[in-house]
């Protein structure tokens, strides 16, 4: 819809060829036809954190992932409470598929390195 919306404004201000760029690809017009390409999705590894409590949550997010578009593998993990999935997919539209679950679901952050925790003292007891 939005491509179209573009190529009409295009074609408004008397434009007969040209490279239309949008968030989605490009539009090629020419003087005889036009044709649209779209971007490709890099193959990303998408970590979630779900709050899953039994086999039943953990079936909802399977059946979600299963039937999204992209999606070429995934591991849940009920005891850390971890998705982790693989293919070409958007990390946000992953997130919007399995907040669906309504499970409680947020990017996965990482634990801050050993390096950047501070040292603890030593006190010396008498």
């Amino acid at each position: 819809m939005v491509v179209l919306e573009l190529f009409n404004v295009y074609l408004s201000k008397g434009n007969t060829k040209g490279i239309l760029s949008c968030f989605c690809g490009q539009v090629y017009i020419t003087e005889h036809c036009c044709f649209f390409t779209a971007l490709s999705v890099k193959h990303m590894t998408v970590v979630l954190k779900v709050g899953m409590s039994c086999e039943g949550c953990s079936g909802a997010v399977k059946r979600v992932l299963g039937k999204m578009e992209g999606v070429e593998s995934f591991d849940i993990d009920m005891k850390a409470q971890k998705v982790t999935v693989k293919g070409n997919v958007q990390p946000d539209a992953v997130l919007q598929t399995v907040s669906k679950t309504g499970k409680k679901t947020s990017f996965w952050e990482e634990a801050p390195a050993e390096a950047d925790a501070k040292p603890t003292e030593a006190v010396a007891v008498a």
